[in-house]
């Protein structure tokens, strides 16, 4: 059984809002978190531990700098933005999560969260104790992969994202951020070529070591060869072909 998708978006959110309360057994995001792989005993136990907190508005946070490690969060709908201040107390960006996203696992190096996140529109989230899970992942041997596995996600895209800084053109830094996140709709069963961002285009900027009046250009020059348009927090793909060559990366389905 999975969970039927309701055909509206809830005022300020990024995603069309899924039956929250559903358990992990029912939760159309199950293979994108630690559900994935587990048999129904399995799932039964998982969703005893989980947490499903009510809605974040935008600016509420999930965590700050600092705080101790208590639990992961897993994304049912909305944005969080995850950063850090640097010594001026400008904004450090590291990085955007969406539905299916997992928070928390960077704290795990010191049993504290290294950066804050903080919701950017209506978001909902699964919060699982992370002492509580580690118990059960000990126990369950596909749970203690997939939090694994996770975990390998994260280093991943990390290491990605600094590739992209160090390597990538302007242009395709921004085609590179619209078509990832575009296809982490697609992975999710949604529309991808026209979906809504609430993301400050001054904030992926900042997380592409840009300027803000050089996103502005080049998000013009997009849309005036109609290759994409990303005005009002809603974009429109036009021409994902071009975007993908823009972009100058093979993207898996999952990215």
């Amino acid at each position: 059984m999975t969970v039927q998708i309701k055909n509206f978006k809830l005022k300020g959110s990024a995603f069309p809002i899924s039956q929250f309360s559903s358990s992990c057994a029912n939760c159309g995001l199950q293979k994108l978190c630690f559900a994935n792989g587990l048999s129904e005993n399995d799932l039964v136990a998982l969703d005893n531990l989980v947490d499903r907190k009510q809605s974040l508005i935008k600016g509420d946070y999930l965590y700050k700098t600092g705080d101790k490690l208590t639990s992961f969060f897993a994304i049912k709908a909305g944005t969080i933005k995850v950063y850090s201040l640097d010594d001026d107390k400008n904004e450090d960006i590291h990085g955007f999560y969406l539905p299916g996203d997992i928070l928390g696992l960077d704290a795990l190096a010191f049993s504290k969260h290294p950066f804050s996140a903080v919701a950017l529109d209506v978001s909902n989230v699964c919060e699982i104790p992370f002492e509580k899970l580690t118990v059960l992942a000990g126990k369950i041997p596909n749970l203690n992969n997939q939090l694994l596995n996770l975990m390998s996600q994260e280093i991943v895209n990390s290491r990605r994202h600094s590739s992209v800084l160090t390597q990538k053109t302007a242009e395709q830094k921004v085609a590179y951020f619209i078509l990832s996140k575009a296809l982490k709709f697609k992975a999710r069963g949604y529309l991808y070529t026209q979906f809504r961002l609430n993301i400050l285009h001054k904030d992926v900027a900042s997380y592409l070591s840009l300027t803000p009046e050089t996103v502005s250009r080049i998000l013009t020059k997009f849309n005036k060869v109609k290759i994409v348009s990303w005005q009002k927090k809603e974009i429109y793909i036009y021409d994902e072909v071009r975007l993908r060559e823009i972009a100058g990366e093979r993207f898996t389905e999952c990215d």
